[in-house]
């Protein structure tokens, strides 16, 4: 008794007062519930899964569980590629909605060396941490029309071209700064058109169309329809587009993706509904443009409320990532995808399980502070 009785008188902010034991005892009860109480999935979720992301029997009893999920669709394309992944979360889907919002720091991790969110009306200053390396700035001298490393539609290309001195001292420099105009004047084109404002790349001797890229992968978003088929429709329209019920920003990041560092600007799109246990959240994030391997990108967070709501909060966090990528077809990209497609599943599952502890702790770390 005495080391709990000590623990009970220490002073606030010590690893013994009574705010931490509460932590720590909510710690434990989740922990117990997640590895010895599996939960029942809502029917509804549980038939979407199967019918539209081909869940087998064992993934829904993982899920069910407490385990992480991970898992590859067959697409019947070479090039095209389509992960799911699931996990429980004990938290609210408004915890997660509200800590997703600030993306700078959620997407904080090993891997990305910058993210940021564009301004309201997006300006220069806004992209002003993108600098490309030496290296990648090299890539750039040789581009033009059907062979680049970087992707660039034609426009963009020639303007690579006209606009960098290479072979002085701050080509790089230079060619960041004609990047960044690129892609604010891409953006800006996107907010005004929609998809049809977005380039059409020709990188590699054929042709590829962003809008038909995205168009694509949106057709094949089957659990939108069934939990928010209005942001579809959004997506597929902005800006002309309107509903209430979705808010919206633009923000850029680089991370590590294979060999070399990925530049990429999104929009992301956000809906809540409503649904027997509580209401719904669905996050879309649409890939506007990347510099490397990435044609178009699409992800989709559905946070589906579960039964079980005895800790104040519970959700199941199911994430779609569909993308049109480079290098997959012929006897090359036969061998490479099944190398690519696991390493992509083992980085999912990192991520889920990083997500799930940060959201988790977070969360329930408040709810012990204000009990």
């Amino acid at each position: 008794m005495y080391p709990f009785r000590k623990a009970m008188e220490a002073p606030i902010g010590s690893p013994f007062s009574p705010g931490a034991i509460k932590l720590l005892c909510l710690e434990i009860a989740l922990q117990l519930g997640g590895v010895i109480s599996a939960q029942t999935l809502p029917p509804r979720l549980r038939q979407t899964l199967t019918s539209h992301l081909t869940a087998s029997d064992e993934n829904l009893r993982m899920l069910e569980g407490g385990g992480i999920v991970s898992y590859a669709i067959d697409t019947n394309s070479p090039d095209k590629m389509k992960l799911v992944g699931m996990v429980r979360v004990w938290a609210t889907p408004e915890a997660f909605v509200k800590r997703y919002r600030n993306i700078e720091m959620f997407e904080s991790a090993p891997g990305i060396s910058a993210s940021r969110k564009f301004s309201i009306a997006p300006k220069e200053s806004d992209l002003n941490q993108m600098a490309l390396s030496a290296a990648a700035a090299a890539e750039l001298k040789d581009c033009k029309p059907g062979s680049c490393a970087f992707k660039l539609d034609d426009a963009g290309v020639k303007r690579i071209g006209e606009k960098v001195a290479w072979g002085a001292p701050e080509e790089a420099a230079q060619a960041s700064a004609v990047i960044r105009s690129l892609w604010l004047q891409n953006l800006k084109r996107y907010q005004a058109m929609g998809n049809a404002g977005l380039p059409v790349y020709h990188d590699s001797p054929e042709y590829f169309s962003v809008e038909q890229g995205l168009n694509d992968l949106l057709a094949d978003s089957g659990p939108l329809k069934e939990y928010a088929p209005q942001l579809g429709e959004y997506l597929r329209k902005y800006p002309h587009s309107r509903n209430r019920s979705i808010d919206n920003f633009f923000y850029w990041q680089v991370g590590t993706f294979g060999l070399k560092p990925v530049d990429r600007v999104s929009h992301v799109a956000i809906q809540r509904t409503s649904s027997p246990f509580g209401d719904t959240y669905v996050i879309a994030a649409k890939m506007l443009f990347a510099s490397h391997y990435f044609r178009s990108g699409l992800e989709f967070r559905y946070l589906i409320p579960g039964q079980d709501q005895r800790t104040g909060g519970m959700h199941y966090l199911i994430l779609v990532q569909s993308s049109h990528v480079d290098g997959m077809d012929g006897w090359q990209g036969r061998l490479l995808r099944p190398i690519v497609l696991k390493k992509s599943l083992d980085a999912m599952e990192r991520y889920l399980e990083a997500v799930k502890e940060k959201i988790e702790r977070e969360f329930n770390g408040r709810r012990a502070t204000n009990q």
